[in-house]
């Protein structure tokens, strides 16, 4: 990894919750964009969203766990699959990257 990559001002992807939602999401509880890690039918959606941001100019792209941390899966009933959550996202982040 280059270490100096920070040192520019760089383009982060934007609001992927919102983007989401707006794109047609349906949130389950208050898991919002973690949603779309849980049903696979939302699964196209984030990879499509994700490269759009690429497409847009974005040189930096983040997960979609936002909505993941162990209060909120808790109070949905999914505090089981916090791992799973993660290794969705950076398999996804992944395959993004490299486009495989």
């Amino acid at each position: 990894m280059n270490i100096n990559y920070f040192k520019n001002i760089r383009i982060l992807d934007g609001g992927m919750g919102q983007e989401l939602l707006r794109r047609g999401l349906k949130p389950k509880g208050t898991l919002w964009s973690a949603n779309a890690l849980i049903d696979e039918n939302y699964h196209k959606l984030v990879i499509d969203t994700h490269c759009d941001f690429i497409k847009s100019g974005a040189e930096v792209i983040v997960t979609t766990t936002f909505a993941t941390r162990r209060m909120r899966l808790k109070e949905n009933g999914v505090e089981n699959q916090f791992k799973i959550f993660f290794h969705i996202s950076s398999k996804r982040m992944y395959k993004i990257r490299y486009n495989k």
